[in-house]
């Protein structure tokens, strides 16, 4: 059930929301735990839904369904996931817009679906990008199947086996063999610091998650 409130204060980090409903539900299912989805007030961008149709394109293009079916499809999906009330993806607020178009690439990453221009272009949320290109294998640079870069004092090798060390809270980043070691930029190459500066990205750290979705070590 999904009921609209209105803020009426707010005092440091507590807000104060009035909102109508039957108290006799309230005492009747015994309910002491609400969950508050906060929108922010502006509207969707055209930035913003100009990346999400063309996501939806990409991914139309590699499967042969309709983007607007695609588009009902995803909204469904995201909704499912989060308890977002539906919405228009011409008013939606900025907020929504953005986890929506970071949805979306997460199941482009999941299902290895290429795109017209990089992942990490359209990404609005980096950091939540480079979580999944590790736990997809997929470079953050290119989408090409990635290897598993450990970053600065967390490198392997050199006396570290990779095999044998806990690879858990370790710094590393997803990388295709050209961008990891092969080519001449690749930051086996170049000073790290200049790699990530260069590309503006920068290492995650190694949870249970990903280390069992790598194979690697705990």
């Amino acid at each position: 059930m999904i009921i609209t409130g209105q803020i009426v204060d707010s005092v440091d980090s507590e807000v104060l929301i009035s909102a109508s409903f039957p108290s006799y539900l309230i005492e009747k299912r015994r309910i002491d735990t609400v969950e508050i989805i906060v929108t922010d007030g502006r509207h969707i961008s055209a930035d913003q839904r100009k990346k999400i149709y063309a996501t939806m394109r990409d991914i139309s293009l590699y499967t042969g369904h309709d983007t607007e079916d695609l588009k009902n499809i995803f909204k469904a999906d995201y909704i499912a996931s989060t308890g977002a009330p539906w919405f228009s993806l011409s008013n939606v607020d900025m907020t929504t817009a953005s986890d929506f178009l970071q949805h979306m690439i997460d199941f482009c990453l999941v299902w290895g679906i290429p795109t017209m221009d990089s992942y990490l272009d359209r990404s609005p949320d980096i950091g939540r990008y480079l979580y999944m290109c590790l736990a997809t294998r997929t470079c953050a640079l290119c989408g090409k199947k990635a290897e598993v870069h450990h970053s600065g004092e967390d490198r392997v090798g050199m006396g570290r086996n990779r095999q044998k060390i806990s690879h858990l809270g370790l710094q590393a980043v997803a990388l295709c063999p050209e961008h990891h070691r092969l080519g001449k930029g690749a930051i086996h190459n170049i000073p790290e610091a200049e790699f990530y500066d260069l590309h503006h990205i920068w290492p995650i750290k190694l949870d249970e998650h990903l280390c069992r979705q790598l194979g690697l070590k705990i």
